[in-house]
């Protein structure tokens, strides 16, 4: 399963507009675009998500209107709410808002900056998500290429580009340069960590663990059972400090550690991943539901090398097969 790591663009304090003050009437309209987009990175941020996907179409409406179609504050709000649609696995939907922003800029003549980085990152996910794998390693490489030119080594949003990069080109069977641009994403995602004991040395950044878990997943491929565990441990100790015990994305780390057990035969930690995976899948919205669905087809599997857990696995297996009979 492809977990996509999805960054917001921050405006700068820089950015402002003409250097005399706006009339009142456009300042009070001004105002209220900028509160309409705080508002949907507020319930973006507390993960209501089909809400945020609604107040940012909305925000994307009166910042236009009030500042134009292709000032920051409008080209963040439309990546942001193409962020929101990629975490609902709407990827469609998605790309439509990330081809607009792409268009308002070309209209305007905007040069390259990391807003249009951004956008090329989040297409590249949306290309992704839709198997268009080479189109989407192209797009992941001009914004890895971009934000290495624009910004100081060592950035994260360098180090999410190598991550998505890498990911990509695992999908796509490039496994050596993969590793290459994993390797070097994972120890810039640590290093706000560096210098920390103990449990203050868990990176918090959410990249880290999205990194190392696509490692992993080159690990097992290529037969490095002991690295993949290792990573996949480190990766899960992560998310669940940097999202929560109960996100999404801890959730399939889990899920992933039960397909690596269960791929060598360890069927009682596959239990147990298992089910702190359908724990969380289970009160996932009902655009997760694919994924709920596999986790009970592989709990399935896993109960039926488990003694006596025949019947639970026939259980499993029919709530599976009605779920993604609706996909």
């Amino acid at each position: 399963m492809r977990a996509t790591l999805l960054l917001t663009v921050l405006l700068s304090a820089a950015v402002q507009g003409k250097s005399n003050p706006p009339a009142p009437a456009v300042e009070t309209q001004r105002q209220s675009a900028i509160r309409d987009s705080w508002q949907a990175e507020r319930l973006h941020d507390a993960f209501r998500h089909a809400e945020a996907a609604q107040a940012y179409a909305r925000a994307v409406d009166s910042l236009t209107a009030a500042f134009g179609e292709a000032h920051p504050r409008t080209l963040i709000a439309l990546n942001n709410h193409a962020s929101v649609l990629l975490e609902m696995n709407r990827a469609g939907e998605a790309e439509t808002v990330l081809r607009d922003a792409l268009d308002r800029r070309q209209r305007a003549g905007l040069g390259e900056d990391e807003c249009l980085a951004a956008t090329w990152n989040n297409l590249g996910e949306a290309l992704l998500l839709t198997g268009r794998v080479t189109a989407s390693i192209s797009l992941h490489e001009r914004a890895l290429a971009l934000r290495q030119r624009l910004l100081p080594a060592g950035h994260p949003e360098i180090a999410a580009s190598l991550t998505h990069l890498g990911e990509a080109l695992r999908q796509n069977g490039e496994l050596t340069r993969a590793r290459g641009l994993l390797e070097q994403a994972i120890p810039l995602w640590a290093a706000p960590a560096t210098g920390q004991t103990g449990v203050a040395a868990m990176p918090l950044m959410p990249g880290y663990a999205r990194a190392l878990n696509s490692l992993a997943l080159l690990h097992d491929a290529g037969g490095r059972r002991r690295e993949a565990e290792r990573a996949l441990l480190d990766a899960l100790a992560s998310s669940a400090r940097a999202y929560g015990p109960k996100h999404e994305f801890t959730a399939t780390l889990h899920f992933n550690l039960a397909g690596h057990y269960s791929q060598h035969q360890d069927w009682k930690r596959a239990e147990a991943h298992c089910r702190n995976a359908l724990d969380v899948f289970e009160l996932q919205p009902s655009h997760q539901d694919s994924k709920f669905g596999l986790a009970l087809n592989l709990h399935a599997q896993v109960l039926d090398q488990l003694s006596g857990r025949k019947r639970e696995a026939q259980a499993q297996r029919k709530r599976a097969a009605a779920i993604l009979a609706l996909q």
